[in-house]
């Protein structure tokens, strides 16, 4: 992958993120077809848009695919390339020097476009202090969920956490001989709904239901540890269930505790906190360091233009209702429902003119280690 310079040029501060299609163990990305003007939406085995990473999908058991995962943005001479890319090309200048002195040219957070047709395999992703003694990785998987939307007909659920815990001895049983109606037996059905945010530690088991289009942002890795090897249809090659590790290594990264669906919902469903309400404008936090200290998530509701100062960090702009136009000095770019744009640090801010009263707008943000 070549890095770009820009040398003899200033680099554009904003950046139309284009869909990256991602291939997975689950079928979706119906809506997401639809959402990227095809004429004949299906769902497929690339139900996720990865539209902030710098972070190659991992697939292990399918024909490798280069690239995959990393995110692709498209600029202002409507010529096309990678996000990764383009931040070798200008680190200081996309992230920030503080960023660039910590992190490198890792982004510090992935986000996604995440539509499921089924409901996926559960799962478990490693806390960052299991990553890094064990696995001699920078970041485990700590995910958050923003629900965009539930397929007409379904009611949208999440597995998370066990509400009868099997216990390790008896969770290795389960998983090593398939017993699916004993693994269904350790989870109740948890509602979600539009406009919730969930937050899924490492170590919870999890599963997303079907029918639930989402923005997905979380730590910036792939680590997975899948436990049904097959749904629907869709077999996990045994090189994409364990991270190369086995079995029994997988079974320290669990939370064997038991969380009654009240419980879950207390921990897990987040609370935003208003940081600004003027008329026409308000501003939301819906995840900040209490929580995770890779990434901060805002939301903008805004029913006239109105903007937002940066602080010295790059962002991703998605809009998660309406439609609208973000502007950084004389860029502008005008998004629709699930549209995005990545924003440098070296911006001064952003100004966002809804297209209508009701528009909403994400801005994701990295966290700067101290």
């Amino acid at each position: 992958m070549a890095n770009l310079s820009y040398r003899d040029s200033a680099p554009p501060r904003l950046l139309t993120v284009l869909p990256t299609r991602v291939r997975r163990n689950y079928r979706g990305g119906k809506l997401l077809d639809r959402l990227e003007g095809s004429a004949v939406p299906v769902d497929s085995d690339r139900p996720e848009s990865w539209i902030a990473s710098t972070v190659e999908a991992a697939n292990p058991g399918l024909p490798p695919k280069a690239a995959e995962g990393l995110t692709r943005i498209k600029l202002g001479d409507d010529t096309e390339t990678i996000l990764a890319a383009l931040i070798a090309g200008a680190p200081a200048f996309y992230l920030g020097a503080r960023h660039v002195e910590t992190l490198g040219t890792q982004l510090g957070f992935l986000a996604k476009l995440l539509d499921s047709a089924m409901r996926l395999p559960v799962q478990v992703h490693p806390t960052s202090a299991f990553a890094r003694e064990y696995l001699g990785a920078p970041f485990g998987k700590l995910e958050v969920y923003y629900v965009l939307a539930v397929r007409q007909g379904v009611e949208g659920h999440i597995r998370l956490g066990f509400q009868h815990s099997p216990g390790r001895d008896r969770w290795k049983q389960i998983i090593e001989e398939q017993e699916i109606a004993a693994m269904d037996a350790c989870f109740d059905r948890i509602p979600v709904k539009c406009g919730e945010l969930w937050i899924v530690p490492g170590g919870m088991p999890h599963a997303i239901g079907e029918g639930v289009l989402m923005v997905e942002v979380m730590e910036p890795s792939d680590l997975v540890v899948r436990c049904e090897f097959a749904r629907e249809g869709v077999v996990v090659p045994p090189a994409g269930r364990f991270m190369g590790r086995g079995l029994d290594f997988c079974l320290g990264i669990f939370d064997y505790g038991e969380y009654p669906p009240a419980e879950i919902r207390r921990r897990s469903c987040l609370i935003p906190t208003r940081l600004l309400c003027e008329p026409g404008w308000v501003v939301d936090r819906l995840v900040g360091s209490e929580r995770t200290s890779c990434f901060e998530i805002c939301r903008i509701q805004a029913d006239r233009r109105g903007g937002c100062a940066n602080d010295g960090r790059c962002a991703l702009a998605i809009v998660t209702r309406g439609s609208g136009v973000v502007a950084v000095g004389d860029e502008q770019v005008a998004l629709n429902f699930g549209d995005s744009c990545f924003i440098a640090a070296a911006s001064d801010g952003l100004i966002f003119s809804p297209g209508a009263p009701g528009a909403e707008l994400l801005l994701c943000r990295p966290t700067t280690p101290d």
